[in-house]
């Protein structure tokens, strides 16, 4: 019976102490970064690069119903307000890897320019 005890901790405690060792570390990394939303999800756009005849729009149910752009060969999500009204599909749009600055074209014209520093993001809980 104590052997069997002794079992039971040593099981427990191979299983335990590393989930708890990495939900701590999770946990640290998570509240100790002093980044905005906003500027975290900035910092992931900013790497993206798109150059896109738009094939589809469509929303995706699973992440909240938000509205993907699908191309040839990318599809990304478009966080901008009333971007259904603004793109169609045959449009054209241009993202450089670098830039925060979406190009909106329609036949071979420049119409706006998108700029992700204008998004409204929610801080806090």
């Amino acid at each position: 019976m104590v052997n069997m005890k002794k079992e039971w901790w040593t099981l427990l405690a191979v299983i335990l102490l590393p989930l708890l060792s990495l939900f701590s570390y999770i946990g640290y990394i998570t509240f100790s970064d002093k980044r905005t939303n906003k500027e975290v999800f900035l910092d992931m756009v900013i790497l993206d690069k798109f150059h896109e005849k738009i094939d589809s729009i469509y929303r995706v149910k699973k992440q909240h119903n938000g509205l993907i752009i699908s191309g040839n060969n990318k599809s990304i999500g478009c966080p901008f307000v009333n971007c259904e009204e603004k793109l169609s599909v045959g449009d054209s749009v241009s993202k450089d890897s670098g830039s925060l600055k979406l190009e909106h074209y329609r036949d071979g014209k420049l119409l706006e320019v998108l700029d992700y520093n204008d998004i409204y993001i929610r801080e806090g809980w």
